[in-house]
């Protein structure tokens, strides 16, 4: 199976002029390995905003119309499956699998039960571009509640199967009935990922005030702590303000500050797991009947957690980048059962004294910005138009034989292999016209 990338130019300028190229909207492209079927998606990216759920558009082409013509009991059907895994593929035994459906929706994509209709842009631009006769758009609505993509990470020498985690697939594939187990030349799976964006909302910021007495102290350790605000971005600086009365007779040496991940498994029972992701240090010297207040900065990021087993990451796609995993929005028709993980995070902060300490934590909600995408092609489209029609460049990525799990996108080309501008494609596979080129399963 190949992957190709697809490039909607937004206007008919000069592709040898680099000056009146402007950036595109990537599409990605599977087909299956008969050839018979090809499912098209916008992106792999879909933003949970707590109150909505972006819509899982694609579109369906079939490039073998006279063989659903000659053998009619054959149908397209599409499937949306999230799944638990919680062991690896090497442990299944007696065919006992490791994983849990947390989630399905189903539905017939061809023959189309009413008129299809578009959803979004980007599939209005691609039912131009590839002919209403053969491509079929689909949209699942996905409900509030569910899970969010999430990866626990392995240990770097363990690369040999799929890491456990929440994940999401959509499948097409070709059967005579919805819930017949289809040959597996005539599906079409393809790796999707659902994160979450925590909604900018007022909510107060995080505060806590704690007094600690001492032996032979008459008067206690006054501390007060809280942060700048409550939600914050991946890769973004947490800073905690902190305010000291020290009335005790002991002095504070040293402050150390931590971020803590907590995911919650929930599978048949709940285990919690614990994993610092940043921790920073810093030497005072807070002589008794002393007060201070002083503001101290943290940030947790990925990259200094690369080795660390179990970690709680975002949905990841083969090898491309991710982050630590967004906080887990809990509302209040969701099922913790079927969550999968639910994770959150605190910032610790420890005070040392001769002989004794004080421990105070803070909530905080680490989240994912706005994605760019979401104003522009995953928008509801207004009326249909022939105006401003967008061309279809298809470039082919060699280094996409894969084995039917993940996708990977290079680069775009100046010279694409096929321009889709002139008509609808043919019954030949989109890299056969150019330059042929070998598949794997």
């Amino acid at each position: 199976t190949l992957l190709y990338t697809i490039k909607f130019e937004m206007s008919n300028c000069d592709k040898k002029d680099p000056k009146n190229q402007k950036d595109g909207t990537r599409v990605f492209k599977k087909m299956c390995l008969d050839g018979k079927i090809s499912t098209y998606i916008g992106t792999r990216e879909f933003v949970d905003y707590v109150g909505h759920i972006d819509p899982v558009a694609a579109v369906l082409l079939i490039h073998e119309m006279d063989w659903f013509t000659e053998n009619p009991e054959y149908k397209v059907y599409a499937e949306i499956i999230a799944t638990f895994r919680y062991g690896r593929d090497d442990l299944d035994v007696l065919g006992i699998n490791f994983k849990k459906d947390l989630y399905t929706d189903s539905m017939q994509v061809y023959p189309v039960r009413g008129s299809p209709f578009c959803t979004t842009k980007i599939q209005e631009k691609l039912l131009k571009k590839l002919g209403a006769e053969r491509a079929f758009p689909f949209t699942f609505e996905l409900p509030a509640g569910i899970p969010s993509s999430v990866t626990l990470q392995p240990v770097k020498s363990d690369q040999s199967s799929k890491p456990c985690g929440v994940e999401y697939c959509l499948k097409t594939y070709i059967a005579k009935d919805m819930h017949e187990t289809p040959d597996r030349k005539q599906i079409v799976d393809l790796l999707i990922k659902k994160i979450t964006h925590a909604p900018d909302t007022s909510a107060p910021q995080p505060y806590i005030e704690c007094a600690k007495n001492f032996m032979m102290s008459t008067n206690p350790l006054h501390v007060e702590a809280r942060l700048d605000k409550e939600r914050y971005v991946h890769g973004e600086p947490i800073y905690v303000h902190i305010t000291m009365g020290n009335q005790s007779t002991r002095a504070v040496k040293k402050l150390r500050l931590s971020v803590k991940q907590i995911a919650n498994i929930c599978l048949f029972s709940n285990a919690i797991y614990k994993c610092t992701v940043a921790t920073v240090e810093h030497d005072l010297n807070v002589q008794p009947s002393q007060t201070i207040a002083q503001t101290f900065s943290i940030r947790p990021l990925l990259e200094d957690n690369r080795d660390k087993r179990g970690l709680a990451l975002d949905g990841q796609i083969k090898s491309e980048d991710t982050n630590l995993a967004s906080s887990t929005i809990v509302l209040p028709i969701s099922s913790r059962d079927s969550l999968g993980i639910v994770v959150k995070y605190i910032v610790k902060i420890e005070l040392f004294v001769l002989a004794g300490e004080l421990k105070l934590e803070l909530p905080f909600t680490l989240s994912h910005p706005i994605p760019e995408h979401y104003e522009e092609d995953m928008e509801p489209i207004p009326k249909q138009t022939d105006a401003n029609t967008d061309n279809i460049n298809v470039e082919l990525d060699e280094s996409a034989a894969y084995n039917n799990d993940v996708l990977t996108s290079q680069p775009d080309n100046d010279e694409p292999l096929i321009d889709l501008e002139a008509a609808p494609p043919s019954d030949v596979p989109p890299s056969a016209a150019e330059e042929p080129a070998p598949q794997s399963e």
